[in-house]
């Protein structure tokens, strides 16, 4: 597996994955334009999730996005990650190659990201890659005519590299 950066190409792979209805309770998804307008941020970083199907032969397993990359105090964002087909191992092998990008690449201090409460599946899967919770935004996000709460967690750079011991 492995990260490549994402460009205007990919654009309709992310369109198509936000629209996937199986995806639609745990991500919020922008338009067209928004992913455009992010693309051209210098400030957030769009990563494509590649791994190999048979030698040779590369395929997309989903998209990350990253925020935050000037911060003058290293935070960086995991704004956004999906994988295609989850249950298959794809997210936890992504996650370390992100970890492993924004501190070693990016030498960030803190990477840190929201999730909806309800998404044991992610969080589990953000908890065994060392992202500890920090806290609860109650009712953040409203969905229709409900309010849905967000788990802040985050990684340090120090609990990273202690992993890697």
């Amino acid at each position: 597996m492995k990260l490549q950066t994402g460009t205007i190409s990919h654009l309709d792979f992310i369109l198509s994955q936000e629209a996937r209805k199986k995806f639609s309770r745990f991500i919020l998804s922008w338009s067209r334009d928004k992913h455009l307008q992010n693309l051209q941020d210098p400030d957030k970083h769009y990563l494509i999730i590649k791994t190999d199907l048979d030698v040779g032969i590369e395929a997309i397993a989903g998209y990350t996005i990253l925020s935050g990359l000037q911060s003058p105090h290293r935070n960086i964002e995991l704004t956004r990650i999906v994988i295609a087909e989850p249950g298959k191992g794809f997210g936890k092998t992504a996650l370390k190659l992100i970890q492993k990008r924004v501190f070693e690449e990016y030498q960030a201090h803190r990477l840190w990201l929201d999730v909806f409460e309800d998404n044991q599946r992610a969080r589990w899967v953000y908890e065994s890659v060392g992202f500890k919770q920090e806290g609860l935004l109650r009712e953040a996000v409203r969905r229709g005519e409900s309010y849905d709460s967000l788990v802040i967690m985050s990684i340090l750079e120090q609990e990273y590299f202690s992993r890697l011991v």
